[in-house]
Formats: structure tokens, C-alpha cells, sequence
């Protein structure tokens, strides 16, 4: 039985786009945030992990919702995420990664499904908040 891991991510805009994270040598996207941590509110971790990842301060702006994800990786190992997906701001516009393995990138919100954002409900889920700004649950099986 897999683990299950609490994920706080950021949607964080610049105009008409968003802010989405990506591994050196990796062909998907997800949006900047991680693990929450023992003892961690979901904002706690999401301030703390921005910090670690782009070296600005952020602010929670907003909750927008939750994505429940179970998947298997390309080596077999099974995977279970709660994330909490929240809207933030950043102190600067500028997008320089903090950490070496990582890279950021602004992308046209009507362009999400052209960078492999996953999971891969996000661009669904992110354009229909977006119209709407109810916020979601969504439960995506793999």
C-alpha cells in the first residue's frame, strides 16, 4: 500500500499567466509548492517550500481547491497525492530558481496543456476555477 502525501502547490498568475515548475530533464510541469511536512499547516509548508524553491516571500492569497491523484511511475512504484491547491503572490515577477534541479517558467493559462502540467487534470480543473472561481475537488484515477 502506498503512502499518502499531503502536496500544498501555488497558483501563482502574472496576468493572463502562471507560474509552473519543472525538473532539469523532465518533460512535465507541475506548479511550484511540495510536501507538507510533520507538524506543517498546508500554508506553513507552501510558504516554506516557495522560499526554498524561487528564494522570495510569498502570500496565500486563496484557497482554490483539492486534487486527489493515485499513479504508478515508469519504474513500477505506486504513488497516492492529496494536493492542496492554493492561489499566492510573490514579491517579485522574476521566476530564478533557488534550487539547481529546478527551473520556472511563465505560461499562458490557455497554453497549460501544451506543457505537460500534471497531474494532468490541472489544466481542466484551473481553466474551469478560473471562469468560475468555485473552488474544486476532484478525485483523478490513473
Amino acid at each position: 500500500m502506498a503512502e499518502i502525501e499531503l502536496i500544498a502547490r501555488a497558483v501563482i498568475k502574472r496576468g493572463d499567466e502562471i507560474l509552473l515548475a519543472n525538473k532539469h530533464g523532465e518533460i512535465n510541469t507541475f506548479l511550484p509548492g511540495g510536501h507538507i511536512e510533520d507538524g506543517e499547516y498546508a500554508e506553513e509548508a507552501l510558504r516554506r517550500e516557495l522560499l526554498e524553491e524561487l528564494g522570495v516571500e510569498s502570500r496565500i492569497t486563496g484557497f482554490i481547491g483539492v486534487l486527489e491523484h493515485k499513479f504508478t511511475d515508469r519504474h513500477g512504484h505506486t504513488y497516492e497525492e492529496i494536493n492542496l491547491v492554493f492561489e499566492a503572490e510573490i514579491e517579485r515577477d522574476s521566476a530564478d530558481s533557488a534550487e539547481g534541479h529546478l527551473e520556472f517558467l511563465w505560461v499562458k493559462l490557455a497554453e497549460l496543456e501544451k506543457h505537460t502540467l500534471l497531474p494532468s487534470s490541472l489544466p481542466m480543473l484551473l481553466e474551469k476555477w478560473e471562469q468560475d472561481r468555485a473552488t474544486f475537488y476532484y478525485a483523478q484515477k490513473s
